[in-house]
């Protein structure tokens, strides 16, 4: 059985890039998401619908105005699907691309003077302990509920905490969040 990219890449790299590709590829899946259903894929559903309509009335045979409507249902979801294929390769080179350009602007950053606190640090993090203990463990790719098990609060409580890592670090969504603390050196991700 063939392994992803992602996967073949773990064997020469180590296993937290690979994490980090698929938390790109997340990223990227959740920006084409709103586009699934674009214009073209409507126009083409009331096209077919409109072939339907117009075949029973003119009392064609209930099989090939089945058949019809099945052929016409298939074409609007392949449209959709290559759509969205392209625009998620689209948005996933675009955040490796970026990811790539802020790993590069943080490696030529100077050396920090001796006793001077790491901007990268823990320290340097706006986060309480309590929201980076959270952070750490989106990064692991947890869900709330099991976030919640893990620190023994109400998943409410994640909820909260979850909001405002999202205000701190002026970020949008969960993988923006981790991507973000991944950069700054807040987070690890272990192999």
């Amino acid at each position: 059985m063939d392994k992803p990219a992602d996967e073949q890449a773990a064997e020469g790299p180590d296993l937290s890039e690979v994490r980090i590709r698929r938390l790109l590829r997340q990223r990227a899946k959740e920006r084409a998401a709103p586009l699934r259903w674009s214009i073209d894929s409507v126009v083409l559903g009331y096209v077919c619908l409109a072939a339907v309509i117009i075949m029973s009335l003119k009392e064609v045979a209930l099989a090939i105005t089945v058949a019809t409507a099945c052929v016409g249902i298939a074409l609007v979801w392949l449209s959709s699907w290559l759509r969205i294929r392209k625009l998620e390769h689209r948005f996933y080179e675009e955040e490796l691309d970026g990811y790539a350009r802020l790993s590069r602007e943080r490696s030529s950053e100077a050396p920090y003077a001796p006793g001077a606190q790491d901007p990268g640090s823990r320290a340097g993090s706006p986060l309480t302990p309590r929201e980076m203990a959270v952070l750490e463990q989106m990064a692991k790719g947890r869900t709330n509920k099991e976030i919640a098990s893990a620190l023994q609060i109400s998943s409410q409580t994640v909820k909260n905490h979850i909001s405002h890592i999202l205000q701190k670090m002026d970020v949008n969504d969960r993988t923006a969040a981790v991507l973000a603390a991944l950069h700054r050196g807040w987070i690890q991700m272990d192999g």
